[in-house]
């Protein structure tokens, strides 16, 4: 149990030492990396507490922060929970680029890619839940093995974008977060467990 906390300890915090390393340049721009992930994982909650959903507590794993829950909801629910980080990202950005600040403008930048990001139809992302979410509805277990060799081509070529990205002097970042869901795939992650949140 402890090695495993240790583990997901170890990659939060290289996630995001990675994402202040390569977005932000100085320590009063912290806070253009913090708001971002609390809007989203705040709107994550909120989403649970309308669905009538009882939030038990944040969780550390590989993958980041996880919400635990409890209670009883149909599907479309959970997909609508898992929607609402991304959706709670873009509100935010579009809030913070009203204002004149160069560090809030860092802030909606960050949220939007944070948002979009999310969005990639890729467990253990908010969108790979939805796409998982729709093609077991709409196929069966079909659908879900559908949804894995999508997955592994979609991946694939977020991969060759990160090495012509790296290649090519535009960032590494794509290229960092390419290895990353590389990584997250060893174990084929069920939707939300019906319990759990990013």
């Amino acid at each position: 149990m402890r090695t495993r906390l240790d583990t997901a300890l170890i990659s939060l915090l290289a996630v995001l030492a990675a994402v202040y390393f390569f977005f932000v340049r100085a320590p009063y721009e912290l806070p253009a990396l913090l708001l971002p992930v609390l809007v989203h994982e705040l709107s994550h909650v909120l989403a649970l507490w309308l669905l009538g959903l009882r939030v038990r507590g944040l969780r550390l794993e590989p993958q980041g922060l996880c919400i635990r829950y409890e209670g009883d909801c149909p599907d479309w629910a959970h997909a609508a929970a898992s929607l609402a980080g991304p959706i709670g990202g873009f509100v935010y950005a579009l809030f913070a680029r009203r204002f004149p600040q160069d560090w809030l403008r860092l802030s909606a930048d960050l949220s939007l890619l944070f948002s979009l990001f999310n969005l990639l139809p890729l467990m253990p992302l908010d969108g790979g839940r939805v796409f998982l979410l729709l093609c077991r509805t709409a196929l069966g277990e079909e659908g879900e093995r559908l949804f894995y060799r999508l997955s592994r081509m979609l991946l694939a070529l977020l991969l060759l974008f990160g090495v012509y990205a790296a290649a090519r002097n535009l960032g590494s970042a794509p290229l960092l977060a390419a290895l990353w869901l590389l990584l997250l795939q060893r174990e084929q992650l069920p939707l939300v467990k019906k319990r759990d949140l990013l």
